[in-house]
This record gives C-alpha cells, structure tokens and sequence, in this order.
C-alpha cells in the first residue's frame, strides 16, 4: 500500500511534533526578560533547517533518508549511518517517553511507577505504528486543533490573571548576546526544530510537494509564536529570579490561575497538552526507527519489526538515565552536543555537499561530446 499524506495532515503532524514536550519542559529561561530573542532567533534558524531538508529532499529525488545516504555515501556506509539513525531515532523516542513518564507522574499519578505509565502509553504509540503513518497524521489534524485552542486558552487566563505583572517581562536587552547565543547553540537550535531530521523519513510521503515548499514554514513559526506568546506569559506570572527554580514552569505557571469555582485546576489542561504531544513526538520517532529497520531488514515481518522498535524505545527510557535529574542533565548538555549536532546538522550537511558534486560530476559527464 503506497503511503499518501496532504500537506495539512503535514503541518498539523509538524505542530504537533514540534510543541510535543517543548510546550512543558522546552524552555530555557537563562536570558530571563530577554528570552523573547532566544526564541525568536531559535525560530529563525528553525525555518532555516525546515528548507535545508527540503533541499536534501530535493538533491536526492525526494528519497527516505536512508536512501539519500546511500546515494551520496554509497551502500555500506548508508548501512552504518542507517543502524546510526534507527538507534538515534528510537532513543529520542524513549527519551520523550521519558519526558512523558516523569510529568504524568509528579503532575496526575503520584504513586504510580514511572514504567507502568511508559508501558501503557507505549502500547498505543505501538498501534499507531502498526496502522500507519497516514492514520496518525489524520489524528492529528483533530488533535492540532484542540492543541492550539487549549493552549490559546490558557495564554488568554495567564495574561488576564491577577498574579500576571507586566513589568517582570522588562527591562529588555540587558542580557549580553554572548548569553543569548549560549541558549541557542546547541539546545536551542536542536531541539526541537533540529528534531525535524525524523521527517525525512516522511517528507516522499507528501503528494503536493510543491506546497510543502511554499507553506511548510508556517507549521514551524505556528509553534515558535506559540512557544513565545507562552514563554512570556510563564515570566509574566513566575518572575524572572524564580522561573528556573521550577522542572515543569509552564504547568506552575498555569497553577496560578483560577477561573472561579467552577475550573479550579487549569493545569488538568496541560496534562492533555502532553498527552497529545507526547503521543505524536514518540509515534514519529518510533515509526522514523521502524522504517529504518523495514529498509534494512525487508524480509522480517512487519510486526517483529514493531515490536523490536518498542522494546527499544522502552529500554532506552528506563537503562540511560535513573532519575529526573540526570535524565535532564543528559538531555540539555550531553545529547544536543554529542548526538543532536552530528546527525542533525553534520551529516545532513556532508550529505548535501556530496550530493551536490554528484550531481555536478554527472550533469558534467552527460554534456561532455562522446568519444570518437
């Protein structure tokens, strides 16, 4: 069955994925007043890499990612790099199952193991791998929605509550641009918009490529203004000097309101929040990691190679990092230099060169005279 996917599912699976855990553990409040810059800067660069795949795309006749390294590395190395990816992919995944296990259990079930919640939600990004990619970017076209209008919601309560000053969001350009810069390099620039290295994966899948060129930018900036408007209401009502004090700033944030008896605990919303972006950021990841594997190993059937990718992610959220602490230590120092700026950024942009001189030495080659 050949794979379709429109341009809308496209973008509202590209909302989706890159809100995911950003929308409640995405922020890097070091700049304080002067986040707003990081934010947008990061956004820039996040358009900035949305058209560097595309053009990847576009060099490799809008091949999967595994078949682009094979066409500028050649078939071994493809292989290597390809092995690379499906660990890659599928640790993200468990990382974000992670990310998910740890809010779902200090925010709704308190003395509930952390793996019991993994395990369960695990079981439903594992059918949704299993129905296809098309049923989940159907899904979330609806789950885009109730994203978007949640989150405008809670913008609305948080600037309109009492506990919102306006005069914590100033004084601006206090902070040196060398600290700025230290936000973005490398988590800002990384995560998420780097993490949109899974949907090359997805990107042959488009049947209006030509849209996916002129209007794709637009599901990036959608969640960079979203990600602004809540990063400015979450100083507005924590302050400055006590944001960073918080694991989860947005749902503190959130807490504050209280909009009468009747919705006292607004912050139920962001577990849907999570829900949604969760779901969606691990079921691309965990099927980027299961196309990965149907390439390399085409005779093992569908449903072992399911099952592989989740024993996977599982084990790569539970073995690499014990606690919260150390799981976001991993995640904000040692991931983003190590793993994130490799395969996001230096491999993407060795492949593009080789890429481009492939096609050069072949265009020379076909306008050449032949022999005599």
């Amino acid at each position: 069955m050949k794979v379709k996917l429109a341009p809308v599912e496209l973008f509202s699976l590209m909302i989706n994925f890159l809100l995911g855990s950003a929308i409640v553990v995405g922020w890097n409040f070091q700049p304080k007043q002067d986040v707003w810059i990081s934010i947008l800067l990061s956004l820039g660069f996040g358009v900035g890499i949305f058209y560097f795949y595309l053009l990847l795309h576009s060099l490799g006749k809008w091949g999967n990612l595994i078949q682009l390294l094979e066409l500028g590395f050649g078939k071994w190395i493809s292989k290597l790099l390809g092995f690379i990816y499906c660990l890659y992919f599928l640790y993200i995944a468990g990382r974000v199952l992670k990310d998910f296990s740890f809010f779902i259990g200090q925010v709704l079930f308190i003395n509930i193991p952390f793996w019991i919640i993994s395990f369960t939600f695990l079981l439903v990004v594992s059918y949704s791998c299993f129905v296809g990619i098309e049923a989940t970017a159907r899904s979330s076209l609806i789950l885009c929605v109730f994203t978007c209008v949640i989150i405008l919601v809670l913008m609305v309560f948080g600037y309109l509550s009492p506990h919102f000053e306006l005069s914590r969001l100033t004084p601006v350009f206090r902070t040196s641009w060398k600290q700025i810069l230290s936000s973005i390099f490398p988590t800002g620039l990384t995560f998420p918009y780097g993490e949109l290295i899974v949907f090359t994966m997805i990107f042959p899948y488009v049947n209006n490529r030509k849209a996916l060129r002129k209007y794709g930018w637009i599901a990036v900036c959608t969640t960079g203004m979203l990600l602004l408007v809540a990063g400015e209401m979450i100083l507005g009502l924590l302050s400055p000097e006590t944001v960073n004090l918080y694991v989860f700033p947005f749902v503190k944030a959130v807490e504050l309101n209280v909009v009468t008896d009747f919705l006292p605990h607004l912050e139920a919303f962001t577990v849907i929040l999570n829900l949604i972006g969760g779901f969606i950021k691990i079921s691309v990841f965990m099927y980027g990691g299961f196309m990965i594997l149907a390439q390399m190993f085409p005779k093992a059937k569908r449903n072992r190679q399911i099952l592989t990718a989740t024993i996977l992610t599982f084990l790569c959220a539970f073995i690499l990092s014990k606690n919260i602490i150390q799981h976001l230590f991993i995640g904000l120092k040692i991931v983003p230099l190590y793993m994130h700026i490799p395969l996001q950024l230096i491999v993407p942009f060795i492949l593009v060169i080789s890429l481009i001189i492939k096609k050069y030495i072949s265009k020379k080659q076909g306008d050449s005279p032949p022999p005599l």
